[in-house]
């Protein structure tokens, strides 16, 4: 068992216990005194409380832990998060929070996006009004928009980033006034050489748009989505990590 299975783990008790289990069926003379003398604890039934859920890790042990583990930076973050998401189960902010990321950058990328924008309004008076007029567009309670980080997410998941937008269009059917919506959608026939043509021209046409009407005494935040593709398409190609809504480009 190594150091780095850490990082498949949810909940760092079972990190724990697994590797007490590997090192007693590997090591002659291995007992939980043994690792807690290791890890400079003073009372032996320490490890032991922490693995039957009777406490929880303290900030000095989490630090000895992860020093007699050697974890890197990744990892290390990874088991500070696992102890902080244990010690948020009464705290539903902190917990979701901790979730996030955990979860990394695949969930939620597009909202924290949304988010990130909607800080810039000058209109709305705090993080609170706007995570509960974000909350039924994005499908997330007002706790949970108000636990994400407000940024342009570094590597999002294509496929997942895709998918979420589909749901927040979706859900603008029950949530938008119909007066300040506008739909399209066209089936036409095309050569398939021309693709690149029609693509490149699309994004010329989002920069145009965006460089008209995005501002930044702006009072409402909105959703300019476009897409085009081969309804044909019998190969597969990986989807560019990019937001639908980049400015700087």
């Amino acid at each position: 068992m190594t150091k780095a299975e850490i990082l498949k783990y949810k909940d760092y008790r079972q990190f724990l216990a697994d590797y007490n289990a590997w090192k007693s069926q590997n090591k002659v003379g291995w007992s939980l005194t043994v690792w807690t003398r290791q890890l400079g604890l003073s009372h032996p039934s320490a490890l032991s409380m922490i693995l039957n859920r009777k406490r929880h890790i303290g900030d000095k042990l989490a630090e000895s832990i992860s020093e007699y583990f050697d974890f890197n930076e990744g990892e290390k973050s990874h088991f500070s998060n696992l102890v902080k998401y244990e010690k948020s189960i009464d705290s539903n902010h902190l917990r979701i929070m901790v979730l996030n990321q955990l979860q990394g950058e695949k969930n939620h990328a597009i909202a924290r996006f949304v988010l990130n924008e909607g800080n810039k309004l000058q209109n709305i008076e705090s993080r609170e009004a706007l995570a509960k007029l974000l909350s039924p567009i994005l499908g997330l309670n007002s706790d949970e928009v108000i636990a994400l980080e407000s940024r342009t997410p570094e590597s999002p998941d294509p496929k997942a980033m895709h998918q979420e937008i589909v749901k927040i269009v979706e859900r603008s059917y029950d949530v938008v006034p119909k007066s300040q919506r506008q739909y399209a959608a066209t089936f036409m026939r095309m050569k398939s050489e021309r693709m690149q043509e029609a693509m490149d021209k699309l994004r010329a046409f989002q920069k145009e748009f965006i460089a008209e009407f995005d501002c930044e005494d702006a009072n409402s935040l909105v959703c300019f989505q476009n897409s085009l593709f081969s309804m044909l398409n019998e190969g597969t190609a990986e989807a560019e990590s990019e937001l639908p809504h980049n400015k700087k480009n």
